[in-house]
């Protein structure tokens, strides 16, 4: 059977490893589960087993496989791959060169390449199309098949670099599959986020191993896998991430949700902000619940109504947060990140990614010199946790900031100062592979503005931006499954702002500044008639 490359399929890409078959399974059995189940593509990686035998077994699959109309690939095993005719290989950067895999396979084979840097990319771009056809991406996070990593796992969206590369590069006939930790809790989440910044493509295929070959029931397990590649929304939470005007109207119907529901608001948050974060929460009729506590995370996430906000001005252990992270994905629960000082120091560089490349968030709040540095827009460094920057920071560059870190993290952004931004980079949760985003790029995302004029206090009281973390979260967690999330975030800092506002007019100084501000939101909050307010919303 002659499969044209073209015709290749590499949406469900099975990698056999014969040391994890479970009893009484043979991998025969494990890959012929797969194929009647969704399998588009298997590679045999057999990394101990003798010459003769890989030639058997190569030869038993390969006609499994071909019943099917799937290619068979063989893992850096050249003379094997030739010895069956299999319908191509696969080579990693150490094996041979690739020039000279391509001269031994001939033009019609399908030739793949490991690849985990952006000057890889560039090497293929230069050999063009004639010599490698896909790429297997990664690792994207860590996984007990690869042993003696050569890089740090690289999560979605250096797999995005990736991609974005391949585009910027010309090389466009080059197919993408991501590899490494991938599993049915993140295969969406790595789907929705691995895209190229120009719109224009995403991954081709997600290529496992575990889930399929360790499986007691490889049939289910496929069947599994396949569902979720398959899909085109990419749910995250248990309300809706549709468009929205956000007129009065529409932020007077979350209030009224929140009042009904009355969420609780978690919060992994720093000290400095506890005390008056719960009293925040309190104000606008929602339950507080300050916990770092690993083992009550999971309890947590399952109360309906819940929310977790999680603020890093103080260094948590990672383990805890990210168990609570994935505990509140699970549940399709609203997770916000404040990401506070996020390059100011190493680690809190290190915390910061090591938490976007674990979960999905719906919302991202920072302050500017946050949200610039998470966009990459500027070279500036961050000094500290206060909105500080060399360089010259227009509105324009603001937004473009917002927008791109919206769209590299598939979420809502809200960049905090005189005038708030806020980007909805969600798309409606789309998801699917090969055609990205239908050229839609970061400039592309819808943007609001959000302002009220100076008010200088609010730079005077600790924990002022922090609450705004906290309010988000708490109209967010307060949502029905008709509840519409950019009504809720636009919502959250227009109402935030406009106490902010109310309370500056009221205070006598910073302390009672504190005391007036819970006071103001717990009026607006309650008389709920946000078309009075004083905080504007315009989108750009």
């Amino acid at each position: 059977m002659i499969i044209p490359k073209q015709d290749v399929n590499y949406s469900l890409y099975l990698v056999t490893d014969s040391a994890m078959l479970p009893p009484g399974k043979t991998l025969y059995d494990q890959v012929k589960a797969g194929l009647e189940n969704g399998v588009s593509l298997v590679q045999i990686r057999e990394k101990n087993t003798d010459t003769k035998n890989f030639v058997e077994e190569g030869l038993q699959i390969k006609k499994l496989c071909h019943q099917f109309k799937v290619p068979l690939i063989i893992n850096d095993r050249v003379d094997v791959a030739m010895a069956i005719d299999a319908d191509g290989i696969h080579v990693g950067q150490d094996d041979m060169p690739v020039p000279m895999v391509r001269k031994l396979l001939g033009p019609d084979k399908i030739l793949g390449w490991s690849v985990g840097f952006s000057h890889e990319v560039e090497q293929l771009a230069k050999w063009g199309p004639d010599m490698i056809d896909y790429i297997g991406i990664g690792t994207i996070f860590p996984t007990a098949t690869k042993k003696n990593l050569k890089k740090a796992p690289m999560g979605p969206q250096g797999c995005s670099k990736i991609i974005t590369a391949l585009e910027d590069s010309g090389a466009t006939w080059c197919k993408t599959v991501a590899i490494g930790g991938l599993h049915p809790d993140c295969i969406e989440r790595v789907i929705y986020q691995c895209n190229a910044s120009n719109g224009k493509r995403s991954l081709d295929g997600i290529s496992l191993v575990s889930d399929i070959m360790a499986s007691p029931d490889a049939a289910t397990s496929t069947v599994i896998l396949r569902k979720i590649i398959d899909g085109t929304q990419f749910k995250f939470v248990n309300f809706q991430l549709s468009p929205s005007n956000v007129t009065a109207a529409d932020v007077k119907k979350v209030i009224s949700q929140v009042k009904q529901t009355r969420p609780l608001v978690q919060h992994m948050t720093n000290k400095v902000h506890q005390n008056f974060g719960a009293n925040v929460t309190l104000a606008l009729g929602s339950s507080p619940i300050m916990s770092d506590v690993e083992s009550e995370v999971r309890d947590l996430a399952q109360i309906p109504n819940a929310s977790l906000l999680i603020n890093t001005g103080s260094i948590a252990p990672v383990t805890t947060l990210t168990t609570a992270i994935k505990a509140y994905n699970e549940f399709k629960r609203p997770i916000v990140l404040d990401p506070v000082g996020y390059s100011a120091t190493e680690i809190r560089l290190i915390l910061n990614d090591t938490l976007l490349t674990y979960g999905q968030f719906i919302c991202i709040k920072g302050n500017s010199s946050e949200i610039l540095a998470l966009s990459g827009l500027t070279s500036s460094k961050m000094k500290g946790v206060d909105a500080t920057s060399t360089e010259a920071v227009t509105k324009e560059l603001l937004a473009l900031a917002t927008q791109t870190v919206a769209y590299k993290y598939r979420t809502y952004v809200v960049c905090t100062g005189e005038t708030d931004f806020i980007a909805d980079g969600t798309l409606s949760g789309k998801l699917s592979l090969s055609t990205g985003t239908d050229d839609i790029t970061a400039k592309d995302l819808p943007c609001y503005l959000v302002e009220n004029g100076p008010i200088p206090i609010m730079g005077d009281i600790t924990a002022s931006g922090c609450s705004l973390g906290s309010t988000i979260a708490s109209l967010l967690g307060g949502l029905n499954e008709d509840g519409i999330a950019i009504d809720a975030i636009v919502g959250a800092v227009q109402l935030y702002k406009s106490a902010g506002k109310l309370a500056s007019t009221r205070a006598r100084g910073s302390g009672s500044f504190h005391v007036e501000l819970i006071d103001a939101l717990y009026q607006l909050f309650n008389e709920n008639k946000p078309e009075e307010w004083t905080a504007k919303v315009r989108r750009l």
